[in-house]
C-alpha cells in the first residue's frame, strides 16, 4: 500500500496541475492556498477575456492595492473610485508580471478557489494534512459523492445544489481514507462547549454549519477558542482567514488518525457503489440526487424567476454557478479515475469509457458557458432543459459502466 500512496502521490501532482500542498500541522493552510487569487477559468465573453487573461495568472495588485486572497480582490474592487473608467491589474504569469486594464467591478473569471466546490473534501484534506497523511481532494470529493452525483433541492437557492448531500457518506470515506471520526455533540452540551473541550485536548475538529453569512452550512475546520468573546473561529470554503461560529452547528467531529488508505480496489468499489446508489435511489431531506435531481432541474427551467429564493435579479447568478459548480465536480471525477488508472491497470479500458462520457458532459457544460444562455429567456431555457436532458443520458450510460467496472473489481 506505501508504494502504491507513494507513486499516486506523484501522478496526482501532474494531473493536479502541480498544485501546492500545504505542510504539516497549521490549521488553514489549504484554505488559504485555496482561496489566493488564481485565475481558473476565464468567463467567456467578460472583460477579462477581452483584457487578456488566462487561465493561472495570480493577481497581485488591484488599482495599485496589494491583494492575496479574492475576498481582498472583492475589497479593492469596492474602493475604487465612482467615476473610474479603466482600472490596472497587476497578475503573476509564470514567472513574469504583467498589467492588464479592465473597467471596474467584477473580472469576470472563475477564481482557483471554485476548482475545489466540496466544503467537505477541503475541510478534511486540510485536517489531514495538519495529522500529516497522505491526502488528495478528488479522492475525498469522490468519496463524499459530490463529484460523482447531481444533488438538487426545490426548497433551496439553486446556485447550492451540488453539495447538497454531503455527509452521507462521512462514515464509509473516513474508514476508506483511514481516518477516526468521534462525534462531539450528543445534545445534552452546548456545541461550542464540546468543540473547545476537543480542541484543548489537541484535538482536530470537523465542522459542519455554524459559518457566518452564505457559508452557514459549509463543512469547515473548527483551530481555535476565543475566551474573551466565548466563541469558536475556523477556516471554511473560500476564505483565507478564519472565520466565528456564529450560527448554529449541526455536526461536529474529532478526527484522528486512523490505518491509512485501503487499497485501490476497495477506494473505487466504495466511490462507484455510492455512485449507483446517490444516481439510481437516494432521496431524503428534500433532497435529490442523480436523475431525479436532473428532472428537478429540467422542471426547474420551465419556472420563472429560476431561482424562486433569489428571485429574478440573482436567478442568472445562480444558474452560472450551478453550472460552473458542475464542470468542477466533473473536471474533478476525471482526476479521480486518471489515477484510477494507474492503480487498476488492468481496468484501463473500462476506465477511457467512463472518462470518455465524462469528457464529452464537460464539453456539453462548456458549451452552456459559452453559449451565455439567459435563464429568464424562453427560447434559451429550451435549449438548456435539451442539454441538460442529453446530459442525463450520458450519466444513464456511465451507470452501466460502474457496475461493470463494480463486477471487475
Amino acid at each position: 500500500m506505501k508504494n502504491f500512496v507513494v507513486l499516486l502521490a506523484a501522478v496526482l501532482s501532474v494531473l493536479a496541475g502541480c498544485r501546492e500542498q500545504p505542510g504539516r500541522g497549521e490549521p488553514g493552510a489549504t484554505y488559504r492556498l485555496a482561496a489566493r487569487p488564481e485565475v481558473w477559468r476565464v468567463i467567456p465573453r467578460g472583460q477579462a477575456e477581452q483584457a487578456g487573461f488566462l487561465a493561472g495568472d495570480v493577481v497581485l495588485l488591484y488599482n495599485g492595492t496589494s491583494v492575496r486572497s479574492n475576498d481582498a480582490v472583492r475589497e479593492a474592487q469596492l474602493q475604487v473610485p465612482a467615476g473610474t473608467e479603466r482600472v490596472t491589474v497587476t497578475v503573476l504569469r509564470g514567472e513574469e508580471e504583467m498589467q492588464l486594464e479592465v473597467g471596474p467591478g467584477p473580472l469576470g473569471v472563475m477564481p482557483v478557489s471554485a476548482r475545489y466546490p466540496s466544503s467537505l473534501a477541503l475541510a478534511l484534506e486540510d485536517i489531514m494534512h495538519q495529522l500529516g497523511l497522505f491526502t488528495d481532494y478528488d479522492w475525498l470529493a469522490a468519496l463524499t459523492g459530490e463529484s460523482f452525483t447531481f444533488t438538487a433541492n426545490a426548497d433551496v437557492c439553486r446556485a447550492w445544489w451540488p453539495g447538497g448531500k454531503a455527509g452521507v457518506y462521512l462514515e464509509s470515506l473516513a474508514r476508506v481514507a483511514g481516518l477516526k471520526l468521534v462525534p462531539l455533540l450528543d445534545g445534552t452540551t452546548e456545541p461550542s462547549e464540546a468543540i473547545r473541550a476537543a480542541l484543548e485536548r489537541g484535538s482536530r475538529v470537523l465542522v459542519a454549519g455554524g459559518w457566518p453569512e452564505y457559508r452557514a452550512d459549509f463543512w469547515g475546520v473548527a483551530s481555535r477558542w476565543n475566551e474573551a468573546e466565548k466563541r469558536v473561529y475556523g477556516f471554511t470554503l473560500d476564505s483565507p482567514d478564519e472565520l466565528p461560529l456564529t450560527g448554529a452547528v449541526r455536526a461536529a467531529y474529532a478526527v484522528e488518525a486512523g490505518e491509512g488508505w485501503a487499497e485501490p480496489e476497495e477506494l473505487l468499489a466504495t466511490v462507484l457503489d455510492q455512485a449507483l446508489e446517490l444516481n439510481q435511489t437516494f432521496a431524503d431531506s428534500g433532497w435529490k440526487s442523480g436523475f431525479d435531481a436532473f428532472d428537478l432541474l429540467i422542471a426547474g427551467l420551465d419556472t420563472v424567476p429560476f431561482c424562486p429564493v433569489c428571485g429574478p435579479e440573482e436567478s442568472q447568478a445562480c444558474f452560472d454557478r450551478l453550472v460552473w459548480v458542475a464542470i468542477a465536480d466533473k473536471e474533478s471525477q476525471l482526476r479521480f479515475l486518471e489515477a484510477m488508472k494507474v492503480a487498476l491497470p488492468d481496468q484501463v479500458p473500462l476506465l477511457d469509457e467512463a472518462l470518455g462520457d465524462i469528457g464529452a458532459i464537460v464539453g456539453k457544460l462548456e458549451g452552456v458557458t459559452r453559449s451565455g444562455a439567459q435563464v429568464e429567456l424562453p427560447a434559451d431555457r429550451e435549449k438548456l432543459k435539451f442539454v441538460f436532458t442529453e446530459i442525463e443520458v450520458v450519466e444513464n450510460d456511465l451507470i452501466a459502466v460502474y457496475e461493470e467496472l463494480i463486477g471487475g473489481l
